[in-house]
């Protein structure tokens, strides 16, 4: 769901829709887990950087304070975080690459 959000605002950024762009300014409520939180928060603030717009406010956050590394079925903790883009480990989050594509 998280990454399906963010393919919404990636083509709402691209057709540069004006009038959707200012929904983003809300802070979306928790989801119960800091770290997916943060992981929404952070790539917000991707994608509104990546179109070279401001980000919301509220996808400016302080880095995780402990590194998160959801488990993953295929790749160990170390490779995990070795195919992490350094936008996500700044923020001592690890998902790699592979897993943000969507088709």
């Amino acid at each position: 769901m998280l990454l399906q959000g963010r393919d919404h605002l990636r083509v709402m950024l691209e057709k540069e829709n004006t009038e959707l762009m200012g929904s983003w300014e809300a802070a979306p409520g928790p989801t119960g887990a800091t770290e997916f939180d943060a992981l929404l928060a952070a790539l917000t603030k991707h994608e509104f950087e990546t179109a070279g717009r401001p980000a919301p406010a509220w996808t400016q956050i302080a880095p995780l304070t402990e590194p998160w590394v959801p488990a993953h079925p295929f790749l160990s903790r170390e490779r995990v975080m070795a195919k992490t883009p350094e936008w996500l480990r700044e923020l001592n989050m690890f998902v790699p690459e592979r897993d943000l594509v969507t088709a």
